[in-house]
């Protein structure tokens, strides 16, 4: 099934464009699953045969694409192309130097376009209730209170955190800024700055050294919503 989600459109302004739609697949039919599915096609081939041609499949198409062909198969055409800039007619284009890429497409046959246009199962799914609590940055901030990306902190300096919907109740000791450790977990108790789109905290007295994850904890109703973000900030002794 394919989820389409409306989300903000933050590249379009506000009288025209204002939302699009992003989608995600909410299943996916592995390797050894599709070998299950071509061998159970009313066909006589053995689940091994059918691993063994895709197998061999598989080689010739890499093969292929690293010679720079563009490669057809039945169900469209694959190909790969290269991106980036240069500073003269002269550069060379490096993969993984720069910008310079190496990137993958395929093109699909009109028998595909007409089948999946026709039959695809997809719904449409709610969008996240305007109450749910988000973490989209972490910075740090200097003595000019300029904001920096250098994630590593020593006590007593000061974390940043942009998000949506941050405000909660101090009291409620299973609400605020939590720092979580690979042993420990340590709740904020001491803010410098606190509001619904930004955060500002000390890094606690105490706080060992270590990698740590910053998660939110609100309760604007009945419930609570937790946000956490991947990026990690280091604490230094």
């Amino acid at each position: 099934m394919l989820n389409i989600k409306t989300i903000k459109n933050h590249l379009a302004g506000e009288d025209k464009d204002g939302f699009c739609f992003r989608s995600t697949c909410s299943q996916t039919l592995t390797e050894q699953q599709l070998i299950a599915e071509m061998t159970a096609y009313n066909s006589t081939f053995t689940e091994a045969d059918t691993a063994g041609i895709m197998a061999i499949l598989k080689t010739t198409v890499f093969k292929y694409l690293a010679k720079g062909y563009a490669v057809e198969l039945p169900f469209g055409t694959l190909r790969v192309t290269a991106s980036g800039t240069c500073d003269g007619m002269q550069a060379s284009f490096s993969p993984g130097m720069g910008n310079h890429a190496i990137n993958y497409i395929i093109t699909p046959t009109l028998s595909l376009k007409n089948h999946v246009e026709t039959m695809l199962e997809y719904q449409q799914i709610l969008p996240d209730p305007s109450r749910t609590t988000r973490i989209y940055r972490l910075c740090t901030l200097q003595d000019d209170a300029s904001e920096s990306k250098d994630l590593t902190l020593a006590v007593g300096s000061l974390l940043r955190i942009h998000g949506r919907n941050l405000s909660f109740d101090f009291s409620d000791d299973k609400q605020g800024i939590f720092l979580h450790g690979e042993d420990n977990s340590t709740r904020i108790v001491k803010y410098i700055r606190t509001g619904s789109n930004i955060v500002d905290f000390l890094i606690p007295t105490g706080t060992t050294a270590g990698s740590y994850k910053v998660r939110a904890v609100t309760k604007p109703g009945i419930s609570y919503f937790t946000a956490d973000i991947d990026t990690a900030i280091t604490v230094t002794a």
